[in-house]
């Protein structure tokens, strides 16, 4: 009897588990900051797409008595949607005015003007890369179910028919700070994510908006024929995945130009250079530095340092476009090089993709 007792005790247990874990929201496993008074604002590095939750606007001084304003509002919600791990922010819409002229009913001139938009506080949660996100889809689904104290606790909310809940009305929409031609920008390829998720020097981690491409690292996949089964076992084809040497490659670029400095390297003023790595459907590429615009004056810099220059050939001394490169010397003269890399001859500006 006493095994039996445990085992619904446990039984239990489970299932309220279970429960509790089926009603969170479907980002709840996600580390949200939620400090209570912060402001969490929108901006353009949010989204692309995310959900606008609600808007409220502050009444009329004439019938306003005590109680929350719609910015105090708002950012309660915010913290509330935060606590649950979805992330929230506010964005305020200012008042529109149309100005006119018209005539009066002596037909004199005069101007008028009247709000053709209201100044509301938005609150907009979630971080998609489109509008089909399955995570999108779930948290608007949990949104417009879920009752927040900050509204209906503090009769903000008015019951209406046809809106349940005072989130009823969520739908998904772009970040409304970005233009359609932003959005697209940052639509991110999902193998481009699982490609580069979790790998070190990762440039998915790059805080800047702009890095700059400096090497390019190509694979040619090699398939086992049905035919190679008659093969002699001396004649045995080997398999193998530049993709993954090219990987590879890019990845000890990356580490060696971090440490660049203790290699001599540049030999006019040796340091390290802050490199990152990117891994795309056919090559992976090396970038350098991590920029907010694509007129940074640092950007000139690299692309003079990496980019191919005017060299004599050694041999015949005649003049050639050739391009720069990267090497590790061997612990002796003697010796063959560690490691050696070239450069693209013409570096190129790449858009940072961001990790969702």
């Amino acid at each position: 009897m006493r095994t039996m007792r445990l085992f619904y005790k446990s039984l239990i247990i489970t299932l309220a588990m279970a429960f509790f874990v089926s009603s969170l929201p479907p980002e709840a496993d996600a580390r949200i900051e939620a400090i209570k008074g912060k402001k969490y604002k929108l901006t353009k590095r949010h989204g692309p797409w995310m959900i606008m939750v609600a808007s409220l606007r502050d009444i009329p001084e004439s019938r306003r008595s005590k109680g929350l304003s719609a910015q105090e509002a708002a950012d309660e919600l915010v913290y509330e949607l935060r606590k649950r791990g979805i992330p929230a922010y506010t964005f305020s819409q200012e008042s529109v005015i149309q100005r006119f002229n018209t005539l009066d009913r002596l037909g004199r001139e005069e101007r008028r003007s009247y709000a053709a938009q209201r100044a509301m506080i938005s609150v907009i949660a979630g971080n998609y890369s489109d509008s089909e996100d399955d995570v999108a889809q779930k948290t608007l689904k949990y949104l417009k179910k879920f009752q927040p104290k900050v509204l209906t606790e503090n009769g903000v909310y008015n019951k209406t028919p046809g809106q349940p809940g005072p989130l009823s009305g969520a739908f998904l929409t772009i970040n409304p700070l970005l233009s359609p031609q932003e959005v697209a920008q940052r639509k991110q390829d999902p193998l481009i994510a699982k490609l580069n998720s979790g790998i070190e020097y990762s440039l998915l981690k790059n805080k800047g908006k702009y890095s700059l491409v400096v090497a390019s690292f190509y694979g040619n996949s090699v398939t086992k024929t049905a035919t190679s089964r008659f093969q002699n076992a001396s004649e045995t084809l080997k398999i193998s995945n530049a993709l993954d040497q090219a990987a590879e490659n890019a990845w000890s670029l990356a580490k060696a130009l971090r440490n660049a400095k203790s290699y001599g390297f540049p030999a006019s003023a040796p340091q390290n250079i802050d490199a990152y790595i990117l891994h795309e459907k056919y090559r992976s590429v090396v970038t350098v530095g991590s920029f907010d615009s694509p007129n940074d004056p640092r950007l000139v810099e690299y692309a003079k340092l990496f980019g191919a220059k005017m060299k004599k050939h050694p041999e015949t001394g005649v003049e050639s476009m050739t391009a720069e490169y990267f090497v590790i010397p061997g612990k002796t003269p003697q010796s063959p090089p560690v490691a050696s890399w070239v450069f693209d001859p013409k570096p190129t500006l790449i858009r940072n993709p961001k990790a969702k």
